[in-house]
């Protein structure tokens, strides 16, 4: 998969050093995978929430930080739209972000 807007990852693991390896692990998985489904999201990542619009949550660092990300299965697209804290997530609406 693509991940675009990378540099919203980069940014966030210089900023929060303690989520740099959970987001490295996180992007190696995610530019490996060639997901068609759901299913195969959860598969290579079960602690994933999928939610409405074709997002996905993802937990980072034990879900001491929120991923969310809009995945375009039939492009093989994966658009990172928001990363923070808990407290951040709060504020968001994750299926509109």
């Amino acid at each position: 998969m693509l991940i675009v807007y990378l540099k919203k990852l980069n940014d966030f693991g210089k900023s929060h050093a303690n989520a740099r390896k959970s987001l490295a692990v996180w992007k190696l998985v995610v530019e490996q995978a060639d997901w068609k489904n759901k299913q195969e999201v959860l598969r290579d990542l079960p602690g994933a929430k999928l939610i409405q619009n074709n997002r996905a949550r993802f937990e980072i660092v034990h879900n001491t930080f929120r991923l969310i990300a809009h995945i375009y299965y039939d492009d093989k697209i994966v658009e990172i739209r928001f990363i923070g804290t808990n407290t951040e997530y709060d504020r968001i609406d994750p299926a509109t972000i």
